[in-house]
């Protein structure tokens, strides 16, 4: 799952569909773990059972649309067996002393690993996140089972311009009167000498809650709310990184590689396309898929090509400006052999 401009208006929409199908059953399947891991979360009826049916439903609309994006490669697949839709027959040229070509399919499968591990990242820190604010509303929860209850007095009320909205309690401890900031996030509006339920901490008296107020560690959940935006667009990127690179290395496994004169095009609003000869005569526009892999500043040289389809890759040698050879993923813009005009 590419993205890219190049697929027909039926493709885009289907791929609109997958990664709204898979936001939602991410989002979804979040809220739904905080609700049954968070102890004193109250589901209202049926808000279980629509929980598990919205993610059902939209796992079950990723999984469609995943399925529908690779139907145009099914068919051309079953149609041109022998890959020659996008490669021309082998012809055993090789690395020509210049690059060891079974080394850059090895390296091709790194570069997966190394994805799906950056993808194992992301995942962890969307856990980190949710854990984060599971653990401060367990621990307010905690503190209203066991804290020591007492009538305290709203002092003052804040609204600061930016940050959360909070609360000064003035409540008996021990031996002194305190004074301590609240949050507020029940949507109450609080007025001065309000009186109040104030829930401390025997041994803490400063870890203070009220009965309506859960006061949480604010460190802990402005970390964790950070952790799960971030991990929440981060995570389906990386994934579908990921997966598209274990296809181009299953790809080009099955193909091998084939040799061409390829021209990287001076992008014209967008990412760089590149037009390849092979030595048979035969050509094909590449569009660059979205990747910190890029080809770099627009020229012509050797380079190799292997995959099919939308999981294809080039293999460009080393040049002055790269020190070592580099993997491009690209996708076939047509079948090749197709006349190749500069694209703009």
């Amino acid at each position: 799952m590419t993205g890219d401009s190049s697929r027909p208006p039926r493709q885009r929409g289907w791929l609109v569909v997958t990664a709204i199908a898979g936001l939602v059953f991410l989002f979804f399947g979040a809220g739904t773990a905080y609700s049954l891991l968070v102890p004193d979360y109250v589901f209202a009826d049926g808000e279980l059972l629509g929980e598990a049916g919205i993610l059902t439903g939209s796992l079950v609309f990723a999984a469609v649309g995943v399925h529908r994006l690779h139907a145009p490669d099914r068919r051309l697949l079953a149609a041109v067996p022998d890959f020659g839709a996008w490669l021309p027959g082998r012809d055993g040229s090789h690395g020509e002393g210049r690059v060891d070509l079974g080394a850059q399919a090895a390296r091709l499968r790194r570069t997966a690993r190394r994805a799906t591990g950056i993808a194992a990242a992301w995942a962890v820190l969307f856990a980190a996140g949710l854990a984060g604010v599971i653990a401060a509303d367990r621990a307010a929860a905690d503190l209203l089972a066991t804290g020591v209850r007492v009538e305290g007095s709203v002092v003052d009320v804040l609204d600061p311009a930016r940050g959360a909205p909070s609360i000064l309690v003035r409540y008996p401890a021990p031996e002194v009167s305190r004074t301590e900031e609240i949050v507020r996030d029940s949507g109450h509006e609080y007025h001065l000498g309000e009186p109040v339920t104030v829930v401390y901490d025997p041994a803490d008296p400063a870890h203070v809650r009220t009965t309506a107020e859960a006061n949480g560690n604010r460190v802990l959940v402005n970390s964790g709310v950070i952790s799960l935006v971030t991990g929440f667009i981060g995570l389906p990127l990386a994934a579908t990184a990921a997966l598209g690179w274990w296809r181009r290395a299953r790809a080009v496994a099955a193909t091998g590689w084939r040799i061409a004169t390829v021209t990287v095009v001076p992008p014209g609003g967008r990412r760089a396309d590149i037009e390849a000869r092979y030595r048979d005569g035969s050509g094909i526009v590449l569009r660059c898929a979205p990747s910190l892999h890029d080809p770099g500043n627009p020229v012509r040289r050797r380079a190799w090509i292997g995959g099919w389809g939308r999981q294809l890759v080039v293999l460009f040698p080393p040049g002055r400006d790269r020190p070592g050879p580099y993997l491009v993923p690209v996708l076939a813009a047509g079948p090749r052999d197709q006349p190749i005009s500069p694209v703009r």
